[in-house]
């Protein structure tokens, strides 16, 4: 399971979404910057930096290029990272955590509701794992994991949040006798699996199906799976 407003949003062209949108056109004026603008200067180098690598790769992005793109000198990037290794890593690690990207979370839904529940959480891994950053994302991750073998750790983890709150509807729902979940961490891995993964797959390979098929797909991915939980 990293707005719509980030500059590695969906779309194509300038908007695309590995579209650089830093707000700064070439090297910015000289002077001692204020504490604002250093902040803002680490910002842009992060976000230049991820659009740049989801775009031509690791190997394919340079300092430099990152530098111009995000309108500063690589001595300034060296202040910020050591290399270009921990400036990866560092922006990997970044885009990861943020629950912002590369679209906000959802709201979480009525836990009252199990079937309503479990149709909003799966919508939102669709969303998430069909979403052209992401699907960079991974691609770049996987490209790299001998490399950077936390980053697969960590782009795993952070779908932990996803999984608890499954985890944690079954068990809800369970205690109520509607469902039978004696192992809801396992079945959390099924539903998501069951849901994101063969759109994930597709989508790794550049096929998105479209929103009427899809949706399709997922109830009745949600259908067999309560049917398996519900008693008797």
């Amino acid at each position: 399971m990293p707005g719509s407003t980030d500059p590695t949003s969906s779309g194509s062209g300038s908007s695309g979404p590995t579209a650089l949108q830093t707000g700064t056109e070439g090297p910015r004026s000289g002077g001692r910057p204020t504490t604002a603008e250093t902040l803002q200067l680490s910002d842009d180098i992060r976000r230049a930096a991820l659009a740049l690598f989801l775009e031509r790769g690791y190997e394919g992005t340079s300092l430099d290029d990152i530098a111009r793109a995000a309108g500063t000198t690589k001595p300034s990037l060296y202040v910020r990272f050591r290399d270009k290794e921990s400036l990866f890593s560092g922006v990997m690690h970044w885009a990861i955590g943020r629950a912002d990207w590369p679209e906000p979370e959802s709201r979480p839904p009525d836990l009252d509701d199990l079937e309503g529940a479990l149709r909003s959480i799966a919508d939102a891994a669709v969303r998430r794992a069909t979403n052209p950053s992401m699907v960079g994302l991974t691609r770049i991750i996987v490209a790299q994991a001998a490399r950077f073998p936390d980053l697969a750790q960590r782009t795993l983890a952070a779908s932990w949040n996803r999984q608890s709150f499954i985890a944690d509807l079954l068990r809800r729902h369970a205690a109520n006798g509607v469902i039978v979940a004696d192992e809801p961490e396992i079945l959390t891995e099924h539903f998501l699996a069951l849901v994101a993964g063969t759109p994930a797959r597709l989508a790794s390979f550049g096929v998105v199906r479209d929103a009427a098929t899809q949706q399709h797909h997922t109830n009745l991915a949600i259908e067999l799976f309560l049917r398996g939980l519900r008693p008797g």
